[in-house]
């Protein structure tokens, strides 16, 4: 599984799976730096493995049965070309039957759990429609039109619809990033020239022309989509392009600097925090929809109520505390639910059983630090927005 391909299908698919012997492992992980040359990640995930071969070795297991599960995970762990090409975090899904491994864009947080079933919660965020965006990156190499989410980013293939680069319009001019330079004739000489105001006007008037190349060339890529679209410059560009501009997304935020030789994983990362207001839209939305609505029946904090309504397809949307746990039985056919106050033999997490439920009957869910919705009231595990 990668994250691109990772969806509620998948996270399903996963959390069907039961087996007594399922572990399920996450660490951050790091893609360059000192803790890849110092194998601080795989010296991360070989504690983990200490860890669950004592926890197995006090079950009544054969030693081949041990190794036969611990087998892939040995294998990874000995594989020095894996850990020197990670992303922020690492997923791993293991029993008996079953072995996969998720690349996330985001930090996890560092833990393993064995039971009868995979623990899917961290994956909850991914699951979720991501909100997409557009980066315009322009700099003295030409433009570049990267598409993107918080989670990935990919350089969109423009087809020759986009100018290659200034020259198309500046092709007599050699520009420095300060506002001095040469002109350079159709005869070949060259000539210095200085900041005074007719040099700078003509140096505006090029770069707008050949903006407006990349403003058509935009609205044939993007067409009427409703995504914002990011511009990454030297500060001087910026104020050009958004005079010649129609897309009618354009950010009014940007990315100032000189990102020619930026690692495209920082442009991304810089990228998303300066959107990071645009992702929380959705999320943001669906808070204030429970708000409005939390002086009636259609918002619940009990937790039986809310596993029969997952059940019948009543939750629109479910909030649930990101380290909540409540542990009991329910019975999604009589629709009884037994809570305990701590797990006892035969239970499962009925918080996770609720975010299942929900998901597989077209509802959202979301992972909070802390669910506190309401000003008047205190912070709780789980609650719900239900349908009706």
């Amino acid at each position: 599984m990668i994250s691109t391909n990772f969806d509620k299908a998948a996270l399903l698919e996963l959390a069907d799976r039961k087996h007594p012997l399922s572990i399920s492992l996450f660490i951050p992980t790091h893609s360059r730096g000192k803790e890849v040359l110092e194998g601080q990640d795989q010296r991360l995930f070989k504690n983990h493995l200490q860890a669950i071969r004592q926890e197995l070795a006090r079950q009544p297991l054969r030693s081949n049965d041990v190794d036969g599960l611990m087998q892939p995970l040995d294998a990874l762990l000995a594989n020095g070309q894996f850990w020197r090409h990670r992303t922020a975090g690492l997923a791993i899904f293991r029993s008996p039957d079953y072995y996969e491994t998720f690349d996330s864009p985001l930090p996890l947080d560092d833990f393993y759990r064995l039971g009868d079933t995979f623990f899917v919660r961290p994956l909850l965020p991914y699951i979720q429609s991501a909100q997409s965006y557009y980066l315009l990156q322009m700099g003295k190499k030409g433009v570049t039109l990267y598409q993107a989410d918080p989670y990935s980013i990919t350089e969109v293939d423009t087809g020759g619809v986009m100018p290659t680069d200034m020259n198309e319009v500046t092709q007599y001019y050699e520009f420095q990033e300060e506002l001095q330079g040469r002109t350079k004739g159709r005869g070949g000489m060259t000539a210095m020239y200085t900041t005074d105001d007719r040099d700078s006007k003509e140096k505006d008037h090029l770069l707008a022309d050949y903006f407006r190349l990349v403003d058509d060339a935009i609205r044939a890529l993007i067409g009427t989509q409703n995504v914002p679209l990011l511009l990454a410059s030297v500060a001087y560009y910026q104020p050009i392009y958004r005079q010649v501009n129609t897309y009618p997304h354009l950010h009014d935020g940007g990315l100032t600097g000189n990102f020619d030789q930026v690692d495209l994983r920082d442009l991304h990362a810089m990228a998303n925090e300066q959107l990071a207001g645009y992702f929380e839209q959705p999320q943001q939305e669906r808070i204030n929809q429970y708000q409005q609505n939390s002086g009636g029946d259609l918002v619940s904090r009990d937790l039986r109520l809310i596993l029969e309504a997952a059940v019948t397809g009543r939750v629109e949307v479910l909030f649930i505390q990101q380290d909540s746990q409540a542990w009991g039985q329910f019975n999604e056919a009589t629709l009884t639910a037994t809570l305990h106050d701590e797990a006892r033999p035969g239970d499962t997490s009925l918080v996770d059983q609720a975010a299942l439920l929900t998901l597989r009957n077209g509802g959202e869910v979301y992972t909070l630090d802390e669910v506190d919705l309401l000003t008047d009231r205190e912070p709780v595990s789980v609650t719900a927005l239900l349908r009706f």
